[in-house]
């Protein structure tokens, strides 16, 4: 019996044996593995756990499930997107990484992690991870517990929010009605001022030639200055007194149109000498002369003068007035005398 006993139990054995090579040549062909970068770790500190799963392309394979805790004290980090590397020879390796850590001291037990390839199930080796407490320098006296401090104030964490929403509108609103007193009041009243209270064109322009003059800045060596400043006064002048857009126009523009104006023919030419010049000075850098810059001041100031609106005397004034026919009554005009 004990002879019986002993060939049955060789033979079970060789059966399981022959069993596990059979299984293994049959699953050769797919290889699953899980490494750590370090098996040992600080509390607190962490480490990359690296699957990696070996297969055949085509084959459909799911991936670990993994939750944010692979064993109790050990949390799960981040888990990276699959990555596939092409090895040749109709096989792929398809690699993952798992970033752990833990922040309790021991010797932790993590189980394998299940690979699923239609419908077949492998697993990966378990791992060890030991977790090392932080030393603690006893050479030193105990310090007693901080206490608790109290947050600093904010004053806007105790303000409600519909305050805040408040307080945006009425800065709107009040914007507004500032904008509407600083630039809606003089839109209104523009029309009401006393029209003789304006400087008329003519005074404006002679003033800012007297004051570039004055400024002297040809003298000083700035002659696109000065002649930049003298255009410019012009312009002005010529925009208010004959109402054409000088300000974007082209000095041969103004020129051509000032031609057909009959006020200004007699100095026409004047402001085509002015202009000329100063686009040469200021874009042709051209040096002038002193005598061109005083000339040019004086046909300047010619100009102006010339086209100066003429300015009727109160006695014209009233005789035109009284001049002017006074309209027929209705008797006169049906041609009926009166009684």
């Amino acid at each position: 019996m004990k002879v019986r006993s002993i060939i049955l139990q060789m033979f079970c054995g060789c059966l399981l044996v022959s069993q596990g090579v059979v299984s293994a040549s049959a699953q050769n062909h797919i290889v699953v593995r899980a490494q750590m970068d370090s098996a040992a770790i600080m509390m607190g500190d962490q480490t990359t756990v690296r699957l990696e799963v070996s297969q055949d392309k085509g084959k459909f394979v799911r991936l670990p499930i993994i939750q944010d805790t692979l064993v109790a004290g050990v949390e799960v980090l981040k888990i990276s997107k699959p990555d596939t590397l092409d090895l040749k020879n109709n096989r792929i390796q398809i690699n993952n990484e798992v970033l752990i850590t833990s922040f309790d001291s021991g010797l932790y037990y993590l189980p394998p992690f299940k690979y699923v390839i239609d419908n077949d199930t492998f697993e990966t080796q378990s791992l060890s991870l030991k977790v090392v407490p932080v030393p603690v320098d006893t050479t030193h006296a105990e310090f007693d517990i901080k206490g608790v401090d109290a947050p600093p104030f904010v004053l806007w964490d105790y303000v409600p929010a519909w305050v805040v929403y408040l307080l945006i509108a009425l800065v709107v609103i009040a914007a507004g009605i500032y904008a509407y007193w600083r630039w809606g009041r003089k839109v209104k009243t523009g029309d009401a001022v006393d029209e003789t209270q304006i400087i008329p064109p003519y005074e404006r322009a002679m003033q800012a030639l007297h004051e570039l003059k004055d400024s002297k800045l040809w003298q000083q060596g700035q002659e696109k200055a000065y002649y930049t400043a003298l255009t410019e006064i012009l312009r002005v002048y010529i925009d208010q007194r004959f109402h054409i857009n000088a300000m974007e126009m082209t000095s041969t523009q103004i020129v051509e149109t000032l031609r057909r104006n009959e006020e200004t023919k007699a100095v026409n030419q004047q402001l085509r000498d002015i202009l000329e010049m100063a686009d040469f000075v200021k874009f042709a850098k051209m040096r002038p002369l002193p005598d061109d810059n005083v000339q040019v001041m004086r046909y300047a100031e010619n100009f102006v003068e010339e086209t100066k609106p003429e300015e009727k005397t109160p006695e014209e004034a009233e005789t035109a007035s009284e001049s002017a026919p006074e309209p027929e009554s209705q008797g006169e005009a049906s041609g009926n005398p009166k009684k």
